[in-house]
């Protein structure tokens, strides 16, 4: 049994990934998924479906929801899916959950970035940035663990663009740079690392005049949506350009 998080949740049910139709057992099953190999009692994920107002029959509900994501992956109570004192814990390899996929490949670009393997680390990236099909857990409702993790994982998601993007500049890939990081300042325009690296890609592409363009958009924004200046880095590398350096 295999599990996709990072866009909308599908299970893989042998033959074709599926969804859940019913949108609590969804939430169910996404908390368990976050916590896979851990113990998630039975109150957390009652208050994980309905907060401070569960139904009087909650324990019931959730025990009915239980079963019947059981009867989904398989196995009884023996699969995956086992009763704890207290509570469920999902059962499941490193490899079936796609976020924990993620997590090792983006591992790995890091570690051959550092030992200065620059190819493989952008193979790597790439291909941990590949598993994303959109927002994670994007058809799950709202609750507490899905929120925070999903915040989460946005963060990671970008720094793993970020840099990705700065391996690409090193590897002379300025074209790719400011194609993406076009784009991505648009839908993230507070991050002040992506800005910087659209600058330097226009600037080594000869783009100069657009590399100091691209600042003034950048502080325009961080002055209007935060009031502050541009941090150091993008001050001093904007000083760099306008010196020609």
């Amino acid at each position: 049994m295999r599990f996709r998080i990072l866009g909308p949740l599908r299970v893989w049910n042998g033959t074709a990934w599926s969804d859940i139709r019913a949108a609590q057992q969804r939430v169910v099953l996404a908390v368990l998924l976050i916590d896979a190999g851990r113990t998630v009692s039975a109150q957390r994920l009652i208050d994980e479906l309905w907060g401070e107002r569960p139904p009087r029959a909650a324990s019931s509900v959730l025990r009915g929801y239980v079963l019947r994501l059981r009867r989904l992956l398989g196995g009884g109570p023996r699969g995956p899916l086992t009763t704890r004192a207290g509570g469920y814990e999902l059962v499941i390899e490193d490899d079936d959950l796609d976020a924990r996929v993620f997590e090792r490949l983006v591992a790995a670009g890091r570690r051959a970035l550092a030992e200065g393997d620059l190819d493989a680390a952008e193979a790597r990236l790439s291909r941990a940035l590949g598993l994303w099909r959109g927002a994670a857990l994007a058809d799950v409702p709202e609750s507490p663990t899905v929120a925070l993790w999903t915040a989460q994982q946005e963060q990671v998601r970008l720094t793993a663009v970020e840099e990705r993007l700065g391996v690409l500049l090193e590897l002379g890939r300025r074209a790719e740079v400011v194609d993406q990081a076009h784009r991505l300042v648009a839908q993230e325009p507070l991050r002040e690392r992506l800005w910087a690296q659209l600058m330097l890609a226009l600037f080594r592409g000869g783009r100069r005049a657009e590399a100091l363009k691209a600042y003034q958009r950048a502080r325009r924004v961080l002055i209007e949506e935060l009031g502050l200046e541009p941090g150091p880095e993008l001050q001093e590398l904007q000083r760099a350009i306008l010196a020609d350096r």
